[in-house]
């Protein structure tokens, strides 16, 4: 039975959903032939659900202890390097339920994840992550991490975190295709890779190979500080990117486009020019930038080049919150731009045959409605998430921070 939401969005007066794929099958002006499901009636605004394209949901866990002041290099020591290894299923289950809930109460209902906290535990901390996004209910395209390198003359801390994030190239693909079999009509696997100072360039061919072969976008963080830039001159003699479109020119690689690079900050023109020639994307996460001091991404010059912009929000304990509209609106005035700029931050996103951002045939049933500029409901593949303003998964939510609170009591 199809799932018929009525109410206004632009020209139309109700959506028809597959309540199976979750998908929209159609769009009709006057009175559905089926009886609505669900009634908005004037005065209710429908549009697509935010689309938050870059986070580490389990980070949430350290809201209480980061420090506004640290720079990157010491919130990581403080945070993930002195506590990540310790991380069990439930505290991983409990962090990402806590920044997913969050998420969705700020109109968000697809996050596209980069996990790489694997902790020597196959897919154990993975699957507590896939199982918040299913309690919570938010869509969940999730990246799974490769990480490969450990350095030899990093501190105690953070060369055990290496180890504990440590696979094989083998490895982590052999764990990624295991979680193929939990995908669903509201989960997506793929692979992803951490960066060039955590991947070494067999890792980043295997990884971008394996995306092409199951036809699902890669993530990278790229440039997220200067020592990225620095490792790729000393070590192959080119910038990042300049490496990556090396790898497609010599074949190592059949193409780049399915590439989404996070961060961005530190990228040359040429760099820029071989990100737009190659098909590849950004994602801007530009408040967590600030706050760690890495540096601020050359958003307008991205925009003027017509490179496909995505708009994430890092972790939130590196981040003011998890609102991917707030996230937008600090672009806008802290690069000036116009309106039109500022809509090149929100394009539509798709993979594995998922697209999500926009309202129309085919795409996914992610709508969120408001009313005087308040969200009043979700609809995540044409399923209810929120009602009346208040999430369904509110209980379990309120558990988390509960979990989180008593955590660090300890």
């Amino acid at each position: 039975m199809d799932i018929v939401i009525e109410g206004r969005y632009k020209e139309f007066d109700y959506l028809t959903v597959d309540s199976i794929s979750g998908k929209i099958k159609s769009m009709g002006k006057g009175r559905s032939p089926q009886e609505p499901d669900h009634v908005f009636p004037e005065g209710y605004v429908l549009s697509a659900g935010d689309f938050n394209a870059h986070s580490h949901p389990e980070q949430s866990i350290y809201v209480e202890i980061a420090d506004r002041s640290w720079n990157l290099a010491r919130w990581c020591r403080e945070t993930i390097y002195r506590y990540s290894v310790k991380m069990t299923s439930e505290m991983i289950y409990y962090g990402c339920v806590r920044a997913f809930g969050h998420m969705l109460s700020f109109g968000e209902t697809s996050v596209m994840v980069s996990f790489y906290c694997h902790n020597k535990k196959g897919n154990e901390l993975d699957l507590a992550v896939i199982k918040a996004a299913e309690d919570t209910g938010i869509r969940l395209f999730f990246g799974r991490m490769n990480y490969d390198v450990v350095n030899g003359d990093a501190y105690p801390e953070k060369k055990s975190s290496q180890l504990s994030y440590y696979e094989t190239p083998e490895e982590a693909e052999k764990n990624f295709t295991a979680l193929l079999a939990h995908e669903n009509s509201r989960v997506i696997v793929a692979p992803a890779l951490h960066s060039f100072h955590a991947n070494s360039l067999e890792a980043v061919v295997r990884g971008i190979e394996l995306g092409r072969r199951y036809r699902r976008k890669v993530q990278l963080h790229l440039s997220e500080d200067e020592g990225d830039v620095k490792l790729c001159l000393e070590k192959y003699g080119m910038r990042p990117v300049e490496v990556l479109a090396s790898l497609e020119e010599t074949g190592r690689v059949a193409a780049l486009d399915h590439l989404i690079l996070s961060d961005c900050v530190w990228t040359s023109r040429r760099e820029k020019e071989l990100i737009k020639k190659h098909g590849m994307s950004v994602v801007l996460n530009g408040r967590m930038n600030e706050q760690v001091k890495a540096g601020t991404a050359e958003v307008r010059e991205y925009i003027s080049m017509e490179i496909p912009l995505y708009t994430g929000t890092d972790g939130e304990a590196s981040n003011d919150d998890l609102s991917i509209k707030n996230e937008r609106k600090w672009l806008k005035e802290k690069h000036k731009l116009s309106k039109e700029e500022e809509q090149k931050l929100a394009v539509p996103f798709e993979t594995a045959g998922i697209r999500v951002g926009e309202l129309e045939a085919g795409a996914a049933a992610d709508i969120k409605v408001c009313k005087n500029g308040r969200t009043e409901a979700l609809f995540v593949g044409g399923k209810l998430v929120m009602k009346d303003g208040e999430l369904l998964s509110k209980k379990i939510i309120s558990d988390s921070e509960a979990f989180i609170r008593d955590m660090w009591k300890k």
